[in-house]
C-alpha cells in the first residue's frame, strides 16, 4: 500500500532531507487536527503521506528520519487496524521493519533521539508505543491512548 501516487513520490524525493522533514511534521500537524475532529479516513491519508515521505528520505538518507518513520508507522497502522484493515496495517509495519533494518544501524542523532533498533524494538512491542510516541510528538493527547469501548445499539 503506497500513500503517495509516483508523481508525488519523485517531486518529494527531490526536496533537500530539511524540506522533507519539514513536510513530514507538516502531515504529522494535520493528522492530529484529523485525530481531533474524528476524521479517520483523513488522518490516514496524512498519517500515510508522512510515512511514505519518511521511507523515501531513509533511502537517500538511511541515517536520518528513522524516528519520523517510527512515528508515522504507529499511528497509520493503530488507524488501520481500528479500521480493521489489518492486511493493510501490516504492510505498513513490516514497510517500515524492512527500511530501519536496510541500513547499518544508527545509534542516535546529534539532537539525542533514539537509535534504529529501538525504533525496531517500540515497532515490535505495541506496549511501548504511547509512550514513544508522546515522548517525541508534543500533542495533548496521544491517539494511542485505549479507547473506551463504545456501546452499539443492534437493530434487526
Amino acid at each position: 500500500m503506497k500513500f503517495l501516487c509516483p508523481r508525488h513520490r519523485q517531486m518529494f524525493a527531490r526536496l533537500s532531507i530539511n524540506e522533507q522533514n519539514d513536510l513530514w511534521l507538516f502531515w504529522m500537524e494535520y493528522a492530529f487536527t484529523y485525530c481531533e475532529t474524528d476524521e479517520t479516513e483523513k488522518m490516514i491519508a496524512a498519517t500515510g503521506s508522512a510515512f511514505d515521505l519518511a521511507c523515501l528520505a531513509r533511502a537517500d538518507h538511511p541515517e536520518c528520519m528513522h524516528v519520523e518513520l517510527t512515528l508515522s508507522a504507529i499511528l497509520v497502522c493503530r488507524a488501520l487496524r481500528d479500521r480493521g484493515d489489518h492486511n493493510a496495517a501490516d504492510y505498513v509495519l513490516f514497510s517500515a521493519l524492512e527500511s530501519l533494518q536496510s541500513s547499518e544501524p544508527c545509534y542516535g542523532s546529534p539532537s539525542g533521539g533514539c537509535s534504529t533498533d529501538q525504533c525496531i524494538e517500540v515497532l515490535l512491542d505495541t506496549s511501548r508505543q504511547a509512550s514513544f510516541f508522546a515522548e517525541y510528538l508534543n500533542w495533548p493527547a496521544t491517539p494511542l491512548a485505549p479507547r473506551a469501548q463504545r456501546s452499539a445499539m443492534v437493530a434487526h
